[in-house]
Formats: structure tokens, C-alpha cells, sequence
């Protein structure tokens, strides 16, 4: 019998098997608990084979077939592990091939997974069953999925079907969500599995409101329990430079490549030219030169031997000050001459080959960025084509036409997005209308506010800087007169790298923040820099993050209780109560670490200039956030509600999370008294209050030792984020030099 007619078989069977459970419901029956779940295995003899077969899909190809039975036999994999642990019941949760599956208990219940068309048990269904759920599966896009709960005589089916494989993953961990599972962070003591008796009954579809939902990265620092985490909070967003490619195909994770490094990856001026040069001797096996030679070449400059990329062509690089430079110094300097076609040429021939065949292989998504606000070729040529914005979208354009044609010309043959930077040097929107042929449809803006207040939320005029942001982002997406008429992604900042992976709550800025951005047409959202392990206090961030990303209308204090409930249970108040006052410590955290921190370290007169750090509110002095003395005040509160509530002894599994929270809240609380000290040390000085002063002085040595010695909180983030220890992450390690001299200085009359 060929596979073809088995399948065919079994699915009679099983339209035979549901309609003589129909006709038990005469007989007036208790409804068995026993619940089987059925799922299409393929190929595969076991559930087992079928949900851990990632390594041998083809993930690329036009055959999605072999995908969908790996992702939707994990799903049931997932299903089983946590109804298991949920129910007690560890004979119970059978997985099924969905064929076969007809011959085993016709009694019981049923978790069905997958659409009708991939699952011979939910074939056999009533037609109306099945056109319901074709129905609500109808325009929910990849993504989406159903949850309905069929009764039928004594039995229950639980459908749970995406619109495609990943939606169906999603049903099955929304499922579990509804049934009390809960992952907090990756580690095992933050998995939540509330105890159910029986499984709850739960019809719905969902579809999420933002498209993207993850983390900005680009190093492997992930691992298995931290892409699973992702996926089971139905975050989506993640890198190519993590190895597991299959792993995250499977868990319906896209991957990410390129930054701020295109230029230096693709068209290094140092680099060796890779063609033969017509007019250069010693290159004759390279392959033949496809440009012509400049007015400006000038030859082996440097007389070692090798021709480099700026030397062969000069005309490239940037023009500043009427010389041609080569500007580019990794991430940093100065974009090359962009209006050159041939340069230009090379670069996406570069850019495109490396999604062929190169280390982009298999990315979805191209952060197509120009240089770290960077700078931009003087040329009258680049100057002409108008802003350092417009300019960036010429490339863009250009971009996209090349990857279509390596798509035409089957040299890529999977969808890609290519995101492109709206910050700093090309935060202001287009000047004019773009490229004609634009594809708004691959061509993505990611809004980045760096260094914003999360005092405020971001559409509040309170804060000068959240008010010019917002001003820029209208001018992309709310002017009647924008040119910009394409999708947006929001590339938020909520560990940025001057942040050091500090406890930072920021509860009440993103229950604004999340509505405000969809209102404004962003489908898409990720935030930079986030922790893999260790979260701690973080965990709140990422739920509320999820849940917020998914639905926007979710409401946050329902999402509070839930986390505080569920996550702390005897210490749910205390600990409410700590994050109120973990939120007031540190959402002035922009101008902590980016000016008071910077202030300290370079030894200024005046640590606190603006009105958006005060040490203390005085009168007449404006003051827009919190001081420093009011984050001294948070900090002392949250010590005693953390306290408070380790000290109540709460079951093993809370206290162990709470331990993990103080850690991670004791490298915030000692880097605010930190700067405190130091910055009470250098008033005191101004006052020439020289014990006040030294006495300063000695606490915050003190407490730099302590910093120093924390070397596990500042390490779970990217290489930009990190630090060796947490008192270099304080970025303010000259601070007790300069109190010093500044004492020492004052004592002898020679400064005060």
C-alpha cells in the first residue's frame, strides 16, 4: 500500500471513528478524562523523530511539507511536557499520528493540531465544525491561529490550527497559556505551571497586531533554553550569526544580518582589490576588472605590493575638504562617495553575495544600515542627490533591485526584508519623492530614539528630547505632505549600551509607549541589547512586552497582576510595591549614565546643568524627573520590600527567584549610591566641607570595591552592552580621582 492510499484509509477510519463516538452520546456516560493528542508525523514512526527533525528539513525549498510536520509534531511535543506537569498525569497527553490515531480510544478527548487539510481526525469532523474553523482561519496571515473546543456526545476536541505551521505552534502555546503555563525567563525556575485538574475549554483567534517581536543582536550569545523562551512567548526576531539556523526555523524565529559594518565588510578600503587592474603588474590571477580605471588612481601608494580597494579606485571614498579620503573605520567615520555607480555596484555585488552563499545565507532580514552617524561625502555629485535621508534611500532601492534580481535569477530563493536606519544622521524624513519602483512591501524604516527619557512616555512634550523625536517620526508617517508612504519598525532602546543591563523598569513608558507606536503605523518592534540569561528583574519587560506586542489593546495592569501573582504568589505585594519604586530609580536612567555618569568621570564643575537631573528639587530650578536624591529614596524602598519579602520565606522556587532579582537589583541599588556618594563628595568640596567630603569619599571607595567585585551582571547582554565588571559599567571610574584632587586641591588653597 502506498503512503498516498494509507493516509486515505486512515482518514475513513477516522470519519468512522467520530461517528461512532456520536452515537455513545445516547447512552448517558461519564466523559473519560484520558485526552490523546493528534498530530501528522509524516514519515516519522514517533513524535519524538518528527518535532526534533529540524537538522534534516530543507527549510528552503518549495516543499513546506516536511516543515510543517517538524514544527506542529514539536508543537505536540510541548503540548504533552506541560499538560503532563500541569495535570499530574504522566501516562496521560498520548501523542498520535493523526491516521492512526483512530484506532486507540475512541473515548477520549482530543487535542487536534493543525488545519483540517494536514490532520485525517479533524477531517473527520462535521462539515460545519470544519468550515468554522476555515473561516477564522481566513486572512490571519502567517501568524494567526484558532483555538475552538468541539463537544460531541461524551468527548471533547480541542482544535488548535494556525494559518500556517507557525501559527499552529502559537495555538499550541497559547493553549497552555490559557491553562496556566507561564515562561518567564528561560531558566527552569522560571517556568510557571499552575496545577489544573481538567484542561479549560477556550475558543478564540488571534493574529498579532505588531509582525515583528524580538531582539536586535548580532553575535551567538543565545542558546537552546533562550530560543525556546522566544518562541514560547511568541517572540519571532533573533540573528543569523546564532548557529542554530534549523533550531529557529522550526521555532518560527526569523534571523537577522547586517549593521553598521556594511561598508567595512563589503567595501574596506584597505582591503585587497580583487580584480585585475589594468594598469597595476602582479594581480594578473585575479579575475578580470569590471570598472573602468579613475582619473585618480595613483597606483601601490604604499609600495607593499598589494593593491587595495582605495588605491585602485580613490573616486570611490568620501570627498571631504576636496580630498578623497578613506573615511571608513569599521562601524565609524565617513560613508563613501555614494553617487559613484561603479562603487556602488561593488558594494551590493558584495552585499548580495553574501545572502547568496556568504555568512548571510540564511537571513530573512537585512538591517541595511549606513555607517554609525556617520558622515557623507562632500562631493558636488552626493550633494545633488539631497539629504544624508535621501541619499540612504537611493541605496536602499538599490538594494532591494539587487536582491530581486539574485531571486529572478534563482540565486536566492527565499523571501527577504531589508530594514533600513531612521536615527541620527537620517532621523529627518525624504526631501522628496523616492526612487520610482520603490518596493514599500520589502523595504522596511526602523525608527531608532536613542538616548530618549523614559521618564516620560515617548508622545509626551515634557521631555525636549521625546518631543524632536516625535517631531521626526510624524514627519515620516502623520504629515498629509510625507514622502514616506511604507512600513515602520520601532528599534527600541530598553538596554542600550550605555545602560550596562541595569534593573530598569519601565512598566507604565511601555504600556504608552507600545499603543502610541502601532497607532502611528509601526507593525514591527524589537529593542537592542537584550539579556539571554540572568534576566532578573528583566523578566517583566519581556512578558509585558509580549503581551503587548501581540495584542496592543492588552491591558497592562491585567498583565501586572498576572506576572506579580504568579511569579511572586505570597510575595506578590511586597513585590509590586518593589517595582513601583525599582521604576522611579531608575527611568531617569538616560541622564544618569549618559550625562551625570560622564560628568563624573571627566572631573565637571557642574554635575547637574539641566533640568532633567537635579541632585535635589530646589526653588526656581526646573526640575523634569526624578533627582538623585528621589533615586537614593527608591532605591532604599526597594531594599526594604525585596528584603521584606525574601525574609517571609516563601516556597523554594520564589525564593530563588527573588534571590536572582536581588542580585540583579543590588548592581543598581550600589551603582545610584555610587554616584550619590560621589556626587554629595564633590558638594562638599564646593562647600569646602573637606570631612563631609572624605567621609564621602571613603563610602564611595567602598562601594566601587563592591561594584568590582560584581563581575556575573553586566555579562548576559552583546559585547556593546557588557562590561568585565559593574563598576566599569558605572562609566564613571575616574569620578574618585578627580574628588581627590579636587579635595586635596581645595585643603591647600590651590583650587576650590
Amino acid at each position: 500500500m502506498t503512503p498516498t492510499m494509507r493516509r486515505l484509509v486512515l482518514a475513513m477510519l477516522a470519519v468512522l471513528a467520530v461517528t461512532l463516538g456520536s452515537a455513545e452520546a445516547a447512552a448517558p456516560a461519564k466523559r473519560p478524562r484520558a485526552t490523546r493528542i493528534a498530530v501528522d508525523l509524516g514519515p516519522y514512526m514517533t513524535a519524538d523523530e518528527a518535532g526534533r527533525s529540524e537538522a534534516k528539513v530543507n527549510w528552503l525549498d518549495a516543499d513546506t511539507s516536511d516543515d510543517t510536520v517538524c514544527t506542529q509534531a514539536f508543537a505536540a511535543l510541548e503540548l504533552q511536557q506541560y499538560l503532563r506537569r500541569a495535570t499530574g498525569r504522566h501516562e496521560e497527553f498520548r501523542i498520535m499520528d493523526d491516521g492512526s490515531a483512530v484506532s486507540i480510544s475512541y473515548g477520549c478527548d482530543w487535542i487536534l493540531l493543525g488545519r483540517a487539510d494536514g490532520n485525517a481526525l479533524a477531517r473527520a469532523l462535521p462539515q460545519k465544525e470544519r468550515d468554522a474553523m476555515a473561516t477564522a482561519l481566513d486572512g490571519l496571515g502567517s501568524q494567526g491561529y484558532a483555538l475552538r473546543t468541539i463537544s460531541m456526545g461524551n468527548r471533547r476536541f480541542f482544535w488548535l490550527a494556525g494559518a500556517s505551521r507557525v501559527g499552529t505552534l502559537y495555538a499550541a502555546y497559547d493553549f497552555l497559556h490559557r491553562q496556566g503555563v507561564r515562561w518567564f525567563a528561560p531558566e527552569a525556575i522560571h517556568e510557571e505551571v499552575a496545577p489544573v485538574a481538567d484542561l479549560t475549554a477556550c475558543s478564540a483567534v488571534e493574529k498579532p497586531d505588531f509582525l515583528t517581536r524580538g531582539f536586535h543582536a548580532w553575535e551567538n550569545r543565545g542558546d537552546e533554553p533562550f530560543l525556546l523562551w522566544m518562541a514560547r512567548n511568541r517572540f519571532n526576531y533573533w540573528c543569523v550569526e546564532q548557529p542554530e539556523h534549523a533550531l529557529m526555523r522550526k521555532l518560527g524565529i526569523r534571523m537577522a544580518c547586517g549593521g553598521h559594518d556594511a561598508q567595512h565588510r563589503f567595501l574596506e578600503p584597505k582591503k585587497p582589490y580583487p580584480y585585475n587592474h589594468p594598469t597595476f603588474k602582479g594581480d594578473e590571477d585575479k579575475p578580470k576588472d569590471p570598472y573602468p580605471a579613475g582619473d585618480a588612481y595613483c597606483g601601490d601608494a604604499d609600495g607593499n605590493g598589494t593593491l587595495t580597494y582605495f588605491e585602485a579606485h580613490p573616486e570611490w571614498y568620501a570627498q571631504v575638504g576636496g580630498k578623497r579620503i578613506p573615511g571608513i573605520k569599521g562601524s565609524f567615520g565617513t560613508n563613501y562617495c555614494t553617487s559613484n555607480a561603479d562603487a556602488t555596484t561593488e558594494f551590493m555585488t558584495n552585499y548580495v553575495q553574501a545572502l547568496v552563499d556568504g555568512p548571510y545565507r540564511d537571513a530573512d532580514v537585512v538591517r541595511f544600515w549606513t555607517l554609525d552617524g556617520g558622515k557623507w561625502c562632500g562631493c558636488k555629485a552626493c550633494k545633488a542627490l539631497g539629504t544624508p535621508t535621501d541619499r540612504n534611500l537611493l541605496l536602499v532601492h538599490r538594494l532591494a533591485e539587487e536582491i530581486a534580481k539574485a531571486r529572478a535569477d534563482g540565486r536566492i530563493n527565499r523571501p527577504i526584508t531589508v530594514r533600513f536606519l531612521v536615527y541620527h544622521d537620517v532621523l529627518a524624513p525624504p526631501t522628496g519623492p523616492l526612487p520610482e519602483g520603490f518596493d514599500y512591501n520589502t523595504c522596511v524604516a526602523t525608527y531608532f530614539p536613542i538616548c530618549r527619557s523614559y521618564v516620560v512616555p515617548i508622545d509626551d512634550g515634557r521631555s525636549p528630547k521625546n518631543a524632536s523625536y516625535m517631531k521626526q517620526l510624524k514627519g515620516w508617517v502623520a504629515d498629509t505632505d510625507r514622502h514616506w508612504r511604507g512600513n515602520l519598525c520601532i528599534g527600541e532602546y530598553y538596554n542600550v549600551s550605555g545602560y550596562k543591563c541595569l534593573p530598569i523598569c519601565f512598566m507604565h513608558t511601555m504600556a504608552k509607549d507600545i499603543p502610541t507606536y502601532h497607532a502611528m503605523g509601526a507593525r514591527h518592534f524589537h529593542y537592542m541589547h537584550a539579556v539571554t540569561a540572568g534576566m532578573g528583574n528583566k523578566a517583566l519587560t519581556h512578558y509585558q512586552l509580549a503581551r503587548q506586542l501581540w495584542n496592543v489593546e492588552t491591558d497592562p495592569e491585567a498583565v501586572w497582576d498576572d506576572y506579580f501573582g504568579r511569579r511572586y504568589g505570597p510575595a506578590a505585594v511586597a513585590m509590586r510595591s518593589f517595582y513601583a519604586s525599582l521604576e522611579t530609580m531608575l527611568a531617569n536612567v538616560t541622564q544618569l549614565k549618559y550625562g551625570l555618569a560622564r560628568r563624573l568621570d571627566r572631573g565637571s564643575e557642574d554635575l547637574f546643568p539641566t533640568p532633567e537631573l537635579r541632585y535635589r528639587r530646589e526653588e526656581g530650578k526646573k526640575c523634569n524627573g526624578p533627582t538623585l536624591v528621589e533615586m537614593v529614596e527608591a532605591a532604599r524602598a526597594c531594599r526594604e520590600r525585596i528584603d521584606k519579602a525574601i525574609a517571609a520565606k516563601p516556597p523554594e522556587t520564589i525564593r530563588a527567584r527573588l534571590a536572582e532579582d536581588e542580585r540583579l537589583f543590588t548592581y543598581g541599588e550600589r551603582t545610584i549610591l555610587y554616584y550619590d556618594a560621589c556626587g554629595r563628595a564633590h558638594r562638599a568640596v564646593r562647600k569646602k566641607d573637606f570631612a563631609t567630603a572624605r567621609a564621602c569619599l571613603v563610602q564611595a571607595r567602598r562601594l566601587a570595591d563592591l561594584l568590582k567585585n560584581d563581575t556575573t551582571s553586566t555579562k548576559h547582554s552583546s559585547s556593546h552592552a557588557n562590561a568585565p565588571n559593574a563598576f566599569d559599567a558605572s562609566r564613571a571610574t575616574h569620578a574618585l580621582g578627580h574628588i581627590e584632587k579636587a579635595i586635596a586641591a581645595a585643603e591647600n588653597g590651590t583650587g576650590g
